[in-house]
């Protein structure tokens, strides 16, 4: 097997410390990639085929008049944020030219006799005109003989091989057998970044996209002649991911989603949680993970319904549209669109704060803001909020929360005649006017004017497949959305402290607090809301440092008290003027919590700023300079191969004048433990980021607690690094905590020997 270069510093006894050069580049992404480039949660990603693989099927070589159709698109999804993959762009086709990913074909055409890249360079950028970006579908394993970089990969042993040195075959894809990529030796030898960057220099667009679609981004295969295991080819996409948000802030999205991948993939456009991946969708936020839908969810393309997957629709699943019949009748794209992706990305706005499981196939999610999303007895979907029905089945009656006015979208795929309440923001409405899409799905036409509202209810009709638009009577349908406005409030991250721990009536406070268990006292113009977490008083006594001081108390004891939730939580906080706050964490406990401390904007959820923090037993406070309406959301995140964390916890707000602190303001980078492969035979390699330590020890733990491996190693230029073999753990297999300890943190990893 080929291994990375490496630099060695320093000696142990039967062991090297290593720091792979793969890394010395200066990534400050390796884990996570978060925060992502942008939201895909509240982004419409979905796939259009250019040219096909064969020429007997049909494909888009106009780029005209894929352009309007993604102008059709953006009129039905009423001008919300989208990211379209364009599949079959590159020379002769659809899965053509790989392992490379050009050069782009010259059968494509646009007005001015453009033809070939420059149209479709064309189409890039006409489609910001309908809130679309462009990216790529492209292969990082697939490999074709007839590729013209087939001679490269073969003679530079870039290709996966078995123990007997044949070539490792894939599948067969419209009669052309397919071989693996080596990613492990193609990312030693520096292809792997090369293609990128020829990618990139062909089409710089996509970098004005920030994502790039990996399709088979699951498949892993194994090189048993180079001793490359599946597990080294996921480190390998991961390198891979890294280098693209690194070097062009491009944040990786695949076919599928992949519990290895969590914090690296943020979308699985095609995917089936519970059923093919294991990923409980109560540890995982749709803003850290999120995705299209399975086809056999439901059977509006004339699929089996598979009730087992209600899931998809209990969480909400979105749409792809790479199917061809889509553009050619595009009142599907309104089916699609009203049924999936409008319930999903209103959901997803909102906290997922309990799943149950009643008799059957009975499902409820409770979330946030009186919502819940409920599979009931008689196997149809329904979403509730104030316990009024917003969708049955493939009926909606739901908001269209993005544009800068009052507005519903209400869609029945059978037809419908009925009543439907309106959500309490329409409680002063009286009468509405009701618009439908016009014939070209260009723009949106008035039907009916100043149809009254009976106590906030509308009795409505609802033709089979026809969408209907309700706004206030007299509103201008035209008036933007909320991603044309500037944010609702503005943050300065001002840096951590770990050194004051829980004695803040010196430092913090000085205008109000809300320490939790005890007392609140907020300054006026100041409003704290607490949305989806629970108060846990553990100790209203302490005498820990790490507790905080109770205000109550002028000498006397200290209170440990948290609020928490099983996934994520939310601080509303509005100020009427610059003000510092404060966040206190403490994990007193000692569960190894770690969460991502977001700060968005209330309205469109944008992250303004991102925090990954842990081991922080000892107290950590977080300042910020806030201004206006923001929100903190605080996530459990879990460590690297999806490592257990415990809970998100928080045990303070201190509020004092700008930029106040009453100390110096201490930002430290935060120690970083790394594991290579996660999943290991033979060899394994540690890696870890240090700052302000001198020594680090690191230590092998088996499941049951026994010490397997335990090293103090020096700190060089800010690195630590060793490599060891299966032997040195002293059993044959087995699941495994690393754990690195400085002066600052405890950080631990889960791997697996075999």
């Amino acid at each position: 097997m080929n291994k990375l270069k490496s630099v060695i510093w320093g000696s142990l006894v039967g062991l090297s410390l290593i720091f792979s050069q793969t890394n010395a580049a200066g990534l400050t992404y390796t884990y996570p990639l978060y925060p992502y480039s942008r939201d895909l949660s509240q982004t419409l990603t979905f796939k259009v085929m250019l040219r096909c693989a064969l020429p007997e099927q049909t494909s888009n070589l106009d780029m005209a008049l894929v352009l309007n159709y993604l102008r059709q698109i953006d009129c039905i999804t009423r001008g919300i944020p989208k990211v379209v993959i364009l599949g079959g762009f590159q020379k002769d086709g659809h899965d053509h030219t790989y392992p490379w990913w050009a050069p782009i074909d010259e059968s494509f055409t646009a007005p001015g006799r453009r033809k070939g890249k420059e149209a479709l360079v064309w189409l890039m950028e006409e489609a910001k005109k309908y809130n679309t970006t462009c990216t790529f579908h492209v292969n990082p394993f697939d490999a074709y003989m007839d590729s013209e970089k087939w001679s490269f990969y073969e003679e530079n042993d870039l290709l996966c091989r078995n123990t007997d040195g044949s070539l490792v075959e894939g599948d067969v894809w419209w009669g052309r057998q397919s071989y693996f990529v080596n990613m492990v030796n193609e990312w030693n030898a520096g292809v792997t970044k090369q293609r990128i960057d020829e990618f990139l220099e062909e089409l710089p667009l996509v970098k004005e996209t920030g994502v790039l679609y990996f399709d088979n981004l699951t498949q892993y295969p194994a090189s048993p002649k180079h001793r490359v295991t599946r597990a080294d080819q996921i480190t390998a996409i991961k390198k891979a991911a890294e280098y693209l948000k690194e070097e062009y802030d491009i944040q990786l999205i695949g076919e599928y989603a992949d519990v290895n991948l969590y914090g690296f993939d943020c979308q699985g456009v095609t995917w089936d949680w519970n059923a093919s991946l294991n990923i409980n969708q109560m540890e995982v936020p749709a803003y850290i993970a999120c995705g299209g839908r399975n086809l056999c969810h439901d059977d509006l393309l004339g699929e089996y319904s598979d009730i087992s997957k209600r899931r998809l629709q209990v969480f909400g699943s979105s749409l792809q549209l790479e199917d061809i019949q889509f553009q050619q009748d595009v009142s599907k794209v309104v089916r699609e669109f009203t049924h999936h992706t409008l319930p999903y990305f209103y959901m997803n706005r909102l906290l997922r704060q309990n799943l149950t499981n009643g008799s059957g196939y009975e499902m409820t999610l409770s979330l946030s803001d009186n919502v819940e999303s409920r599979w009931e007895a008689d196997n149809v979907h329904r979403l509730y909020r104030d316990g009024n029905l917003m969708k049955e089945d493939y009926d909606v009656f739901i908001p269209v929360y993005w544009v800068n006015h009052l507005e519903i979208m209400a869609y029945s795929y059978q037809g419908r005649q009925g009543k439907w309440t309106l959500p309490r923001e329409w409680k002063d409405v009286k009468s509405v006017d009701i618009y439908e899409f016009n014939s070209s799905y260009y723009d949106v036409e008035l039907k009916e004017s100043n149809v009254a509202i009976t106590d906030n209810q509308i009795d409505l009709t609802l033709a089979a497949g026809v969408a209907r638009i309700l706004v206030p009577a007299g509103t201008d349908v035209h008036d933007g959305t909320i991603y044309d406005n500037p944010a609702s409030g503005e943050v300065e991250f001002l840096g951590e402290d770990r050194a004051t721990q829980g004695d803040w009536k010196e430092t913090y406070g000085s205008l109000g607090y809300d320490v939790f268990g005890a007392s609140s006292s907020l300054p006026e113009g100041v409003v704290l809301e607490y949305i989806g977490d629970d108060l846990d008083i553990y100790d209203v006594g302490s005498s820990r440092r790490e507790a905080l001081q109770n205000p109550d108390e002028a000498d006397g004891d200290r209170i440990e008290a948290v609020r928490t939730s099983k996934l994520h939580q939310i601080i509303d906080v509005q100020t009427d003027e610059k003000r510092m706050v404060s966040l206190y964490f403490a994990d007193y406990k000692s569960r190894d919590c770690q969460m991502v401390v977001d700060v968005i904007d209330a309205t469109t959820k944008r992250v303004l700023h991102s925090n990954l923090i842990n081991s922080f037993q000892s107290g950590i406070y977080l300042k910020y300079n806030v201004d206006g309406h923001v929100q903190f959301r605080l996530t459990r995140f879990f460590y690297d191969g999806y490592g257990n964390p415990d809970y998100p916890v928080y045990s303070g707000v201190f509020i004092d004048e700008e930029g106040v602190s009453g100390q110096e303001n201490i930002t430290r980078e935060n120690d970083n433990l790394r594991c290579y492969p996660s999943v290991f035979r033979d060899n394994l390699t540690i890696e870890a980021d240090v700052f302000d330590s001198r020594q680090a020890r690191i230590q092998i733990y088996s499941m049951t607690g026994s010490l397997l491996y335990d090293q103090t190693v020096d700190v060089v230029n800010q690195k630590v690094g060793l490599s060891l073999q299966k032997g040195d753990l002293g059993i044959p297999s087995g699941i495994c905590i690393v754990s690195l300890v400085t002066d600052r943190h405890t950080l631990k990893k889960k791997i697996v020997c075999r």
